[in-house]
């Protein structure tokens, strides 16, 4: 496994997902951005500092981060041959699949915060099944950029 090549992927792939969750926010007037939901959800926890700006506040950001690697290192385990020849139709599948992960984890964290934060859940959930679907496709298309640098040198 390349550890390099996952976190590679796992940044470029979240990087284009958070580019749509913003568009996605200013289309619908929504909180979408995924790193300031995660801070919102992390004031619930006693063990954290509070979040001064939860647009900014680098937890939620490197959660977000993080997860997009631990996605990418799950592909890797399960989708290999995807990682290895990329296509458009293998990121769909693998984003369909993580974007149901996602909201299943989404809506277990919802459910477990004392105070939640406000966001329409159903519009939340299909915006975040698309930017997974953008995740996914990136990210597998990712894993192969070294490869792509190298052959340019």
């Amino acid at each position: 496994m390349s550890l390099k090549r996952i976190i590679i992927a796992g940044a470029i792939g979240t990087t284009f997902m958070t580019l749509y969750s913003y568009w996605a926010s200013k289309k619908e007037r929504e909180q979408f951005l995924e790193p300031a939901l995660l801070n919102e959800l992390a004031e619930d926890a006693e063990v954290l500092p509070e979040a001064v700006d939860e647009e900014t506040n680098p937890a939620g950001w490197a959660g977000h981060y993080g997860q997009g690697v631990v996605f990418v290192a799950a592909y890797y385990y399960l989708y290999r041959n995807a990682l290895q020849k990329p296509s458009v139709a293998k990121g769909i599948f693998a984003g369909a699949v993580s974007g149901i992960i996602g909201i299943a984890i989404w809506e277990a964290m919802f459910r477990m915060s004392k105070n939640p934060p406000k966001t329409e859940r159903y519009r939340y959930y299909r915006q975040l099944f698309i930017a997974h679907l953008i995740f996914s496709t990136f990210a597998i298309y990712g894993y192969r950029l070294p490869d792509v640098v190298k052959q340019l040198r």
